[in-house]
């Protein structure tokens, strides 16, 4: 969905018409947030460490982010991660004359569901991990009303988006020395969005140059439904090697390959014009265009990610962990899917307070994959960079640990929610999440 534009000029009433038109027939087709790769965070001890995890990986979560760390598992477990509420919100500066366009969600997600089996009595240092996971869900409600905004008697919107990317996957490592590991993982994804949106714009249009001629009434209507549905295979090959006794590295890159995926663009269209006014059906001229589109490879797939991760055991009770994250650049047939590469950093830290209280510090970076705004060109996608912030307190018994914490996200940006317009706005975007975790020793 492109906005609606609000333009400074004149005549003042024929530039706002004419926006309003340009806004409602240009809409390009919606889409979900499919362009930043750390929206959820996944994983025990990762999630805590803002997903700074591939030099350590000995948990199930190992199958996500480094395969070969699960061969340095110390016992098996079970392991899960929930998230019990998360609201996202981007605010778009003075989208309609001076007032800001505001867009949310929120909702509940499990965001991994896992378990580690060591495999010893078959060969020594030989691992096996599986686990459910969603890398991405969102749940969008809109219902906005603006009334009497610079000739514009009344925008209406409404807008419904369900997006889930989620999927179930396996890994299996083993140690090929005492201080290096080989993992290698397989995941099925499957990418799945619903967005419907709907609005009307109540305006006048001035038809002629006489002042004594009453204006138009004109009501414009949209109606737009959008599905995405995309089913990828991934493998990943991992490393992992202890430097040192106290520091180890880890490597990991995956490679999706998609293997179906179906986008449909349905459309509604109605503009209609009546000089008495909305209040009668008499001497009123309406128009209606409507249509369905159906394009084979909209989506471009999914890039391939390469990890380093670097790990430094300074205590018994104090690790510390960053990461390095680069995602390649995608082309779709739908210019809305395009991503240019993409780099993303992590940092964590993990503190044993006490024997049975560690606490997990990360910091990390969400970039947007979407190209920069040009303020030259007009309809392009929103652009918006990341910082997060997470902190959980932990607490740990012999076989168990149970941790409560949040994840924080906030970052600026630029949009163009106005179509057919060079008008570029300003974005402030934040994100929380309320999660837990718990993981048992079997």
């Amino acid at each position: 969905m492109k906005g609606w534009v609000v333009m400074q000029g004149k005549p003042l009433k024929m530039i706002v018409i004419a926006a309003i038109l340009a806004a409602v027939y240009g809409a390009e087709p919606l889409l979900a947030d499919q362009f930043h790769y750390a929206n959820l965070l996944m994983g025990d001890r990762a999630m805590g460490m803002g997903g700074a995890f591939c030099a350590v990986a000995d948990d199930a979560s190992g199958l996500v982010y480094n395969p070969a760390g699960i061969a340095f598992a110390q016992s098996n477990e079970i392991s899960a991660s929930g998230n019990a509420f998360y609201q996202r919100q981007q605010t778009y500066k003075k989208t309609i004359g001076q007032n800001d366009y505001l867009e949310s969600s929120k909702g509940s997600v499990a965001p991994f569901l896992g378990s580690l089996v060591k495999l010893e009595n078959l060969a020594p240092g030989l691992a096996f991990a599986f686990g459910f996971f969603n890398r991405d869900a969102e749940l969008k409600t809109q219902d906005d009303l603006i009334e009497n905004e610079l000739n514009i008697s009344r925008f209406h919107r409404t807008q419904n988006i369900r997006a889930q990317t989620g999927g179930f996957g396996v890994a299996a490592s083993k140690r090929l020395f005492s201080s290096l590991a080989a993992g290698v993982s397989l995941s099925y994804l499957a990418v799945d969005e619903l967005v419907q949106d709907y609005q009307d714009v109540l305006a006048t249009v001035d038809t002629d140059d006489e002042d004594n001629i009453p204006d138009t009434p004109q009501l414009l209507t949209q109606n737009l439904r959008q599905r995405l549905e995309v089913s990828i295979v991934e493998i990943g090959m991992g490393l992992q090697y202890s430097l040192l006794p106290n520091v180890s590295l880890g490597v990991n890159f995956k490679v999706p390959t998609t293997v179906s995926q179906n986008f449909e663009n349905g459309f509604e269209q109605t503009t209609i014009q009546s000089k008495d006014g909305f209040n009668t059906i008499t001497d009123s001229i309406s128009r209606t265009v409507a249509g369905k589109s159906k394009i084979d490879n909209p989506f471009g797939g999914l890039p391939s990610e390469y990890r380093l991760g670097l790990a430094w055991f300074a205590s018994t009770g104090v690790l510390w962990t960053m990461d390095v994250s680069h995602y390649t650049a995608i082309k779709g047939d739908l210019d809305i899917y395009t991503r240019e590469a993409v780099t993303n950093y992590a940092t964590g830290l993990e503190w044993y307070i006490t024997p049975n209280v560690p606490v997990r510090f990360g910091v990390f970076t969400n970039n947007d994959a979407r190209p920069e705004i040009d303020e030259t060109k007009t309809d392009q996608a929103d652009h918006i960079d990341y910082t997060g912030y997470s902190m959980f307190f932990v607490w740990a018994q012999p076989n168990s640990q149970v941790a409560l914490g949040g994840i924080y996200q906030g970052g600026k940006g630029k949009a163009q929610k106005i179509a057919k317009s060079t008008a570029v706005q300003d974005v402030e975007a934040t994100s929380y999440t309320i999660a837990f975790s718990a993981t048992q020793n079997i």
